[in-house]
């Protein structure tokens, strides 16, 4: 995991050739209006997804894993919590399909509780295991957030 803004975002620059087209292209900005759904920047190895939605509960939020992309989770608007930790022990809820798996959150859950607010950028790898969406302070509140997947 990284954890960074978008003003810092160009020091992860030359980790990876579809990672340095998604830095470049949030850099670029022109993302401000774009309507929910999906961006594609470099078709299949680099695009963008655009979502609207409400902060949760954190009882119905579960953490999840991608195999073969990276995310870039850019918060836009409003603010939330995003729960990361290894994915190592977690029991599989939801079984792998393209490209997403889903685990039981459990009882005793040590993670690393990240608030985000606008501007704020989690950078997530295979292991990194991640509750997106969780309402701050238990109280929902509308977000928006662009979720770059960057192709492994």
């Amino acid at each position: 995991m990284i954890a960074t803004t978008l003003e810092n975002l160009g020091r992860y620059k030359g980790l990876g050739a579809n990672l340095d087209k998604a830095i470049a292209w949030l850099e670029a900005k022109g993302w401000e209006n774009l309507p929910v759904g999906r961006k594609d920047i470099d078709g299949e190895k680099v695009y963008a997804l655009i979502q609207s939605y409400d902060t949760k509960n954190s009882v119905k939020a579960g953490y999840e894993t991608h195999r073969a992309y990276l995310d870039i989770q850019f918060l836009v608007s409003g603010k939330e919590i995003i729960e990361v930790r290894d994915a190592k022990g977690l029991k599989v809820s939801v079984p792998y399909t393209p490209d997403i798996e889903f685990y039981a959150t459990p009882e005793h859950n040590p993670c690393f509780a990240m608030f985000m607010k606008p501007g704020n950028i989690l950078i997530l790898f295979p292991e990194d295991a991640h509750r997106p969406c969780i309402a701050v302070g238990g109280v929902s509140e509308p977000a928006r957030k662009i979720v770059l997947k960057i192709a492994l």
